[in-house]
């Protein structure tokens, strides 16, 4: 047995050698390949293959359909009242079925290749340190396991992702929280070539950004990030090995506490349009990073809650969750004050309807109201079909975008907190 275990090894390294990480795929139903984690001054650790259902990983594939264009894959990391972990579900909206699920640790995230061929998911383990597993969604089989420190997680529900795949899928980026002292934070990007299955030894730096989001990520060399924390947006370019050539940041004019919601940028464009918390659309320029205001004007007190709200496919439209049930305390719970201990959106802050703006003139074109409050939302693939996650009523709203109006409820148990849809 020792003989044989020996044998896969080295024929698994072979691989990795010859033909880099695509090919590994062929072996994955037997054993899983190998990562390197970067540390938390960029430097790689070394990370043993482990096998795909190794006892002490806690993620594991239990059921799997291979998912069809349109079906969700939803994260729930609180699928048991009061019990440890979380999970990831493939569902069918259109019969309400679930096809497919993952069972994850505590705080879990995850991330979609642009066509769709690799689940990249992370959860917590042990301390600081979260495993990382790389999913061949045809087969639903674990290709790779790997550990990683300092994953950047919530304590509440998460709004939006903290690891997002390049548009090229050559690039998968995670956010890290790699604490100088008690009151201090520095953040990294840590990078995974997706190609080698590898993390490169160089981490982007991003200051005390916060939980910081993707606005835009084109190819594996580009990329720009919101920073809560400091109210700034980063435009960052780097080379193969993610040294940084570009890392520029740009303060938002307005103050911190007003926040920004959603920021959207459209591929080749030469503006972000930045959402502030209080609903008012700013657009800024990435040449000379000038801000304009919009029609789109502010709407105090409503409040739109920092999250991930989409945009149609063609990026004329944008859907933003508007929470009605304003309270001054949310107005600092919204969003981050630098250097005060982080206070991310509260369970319970959800919207009630969603505000529908043209993008092209910023005004508005229409709004939908919801029967249960919502977290989050996802468009579908010809963005006939918006799905908002209700994680407090274990639920997923299906609404019509042609007619803007809920049509129907998925109830799927457990908190169904963020999704993304398979191409």
């Amino acid at each position: 047995m020792r003989a044989n275990l020996l044998r896969s090894l080295f024929c698994l390294l072979s691989v990795c050698s010859a033909v880099g990480f695509a090919a590994r795929s062929a072996r994955a139903d037997a054993e899983a390949g190998q990562m390197s984690a970067p540390t938390q001054n960029g430097a790689a650790q070394s990370v043993d293959a482990q096998s795909s259902a190794s006892e002490d990983s806690n993620i594991q594939v239990e059921n799997w359909s291979k998912p069809k264009p349109g079906w969700l894959y939803v994260l729930d990391p609180k699928p048991d009242a009061g019990g440890p972990g979380g999970r990831v579900q493939v569902i069918d909206p259109e019969t309400d079925k679930v096809m497919g699920s993952i069972r994850t640790g505590d705080n879990a995230d995850f991330a979609l290749a642009p066509d769709g061929s690799r689940l990249f998911i992370a959860s917590m383990t042990e301390g600081d340190a979260s495993e990382l597993a790389v999913i061949d969604t045809a087969r639903g089989v674990v290709l790779q396991r790997g550990t990683i420190e300092n994953r950047e997680v919530a304590s509440v529900l998460p709004a939006f992702s903290a690891m997002a795949v390049s548009g090229d899928g050559l690039a998968l980026r995670i956010l890290l929280d790699t604490p100088k002292s008690a009151d201090a934070d520095s953040f990294l990007l840590a990078t995974l070539d997706t190609q080698t299955g590898n993390f490169l030894h160089r981490s982007v730096h991003l200051g005390n950004c916060g939980p910081g989001r993707f606005i835009s990520y084109p190819t594996a060399d580009q990329f720009d990030i919101l920073c809560p924390r400091t109210n700034r947006v980063r435009l960052i370019r780097v080379d193969a090995d993610s040294r940084e050539l570009q890392n520029v940041d740009i303060i938002l004019p307005w103050e911190r506490r007003v926040g920004a919601a959603e920021a959207i940028e459209a591929s080749g464009a030469q503006n972000i349009a930045i959402v502030r918390g209080d609903g008012a659309v700013f657009t800024m320029d990435v040449v000379t990073h000038e801000f304009a205001a919009t029609p789109a004007h502010s709407s105090f007190p409503n409040r739109v809650p920092p999250a991930a709200w989409p945009s149609s496919p063609d990026g004329s439209r944008v859907y933003l969750g508007y929470n009605r049930a304003y309270e001054r305390t949310y107005d600092d719970r919204f969003y981050l004050d630098y250097g005060r201990p982080p206070k991310l959106r509260p369970n319970d802050a959800t919207a009630g309807e969603f505000v529908v703006l043209d993008t092209r003139s910023w005004r508005k074109v229409g709004t939908i109201k919801t029967k249960l409050p919502f977290w989050s939302a996802v468009i579908g693939n010809d963005g006939k079909v918006l799905y908002a996650m209700a994680p407090l009523k274990h639920s997923i709203l299906v609404i019509d975008t042609a007619r803007m109006r809920e049509v129907r409820i998925l109830k799927v148990g457990g908190t169904p907190t963020l999704a993304l849809v398979a191409p």
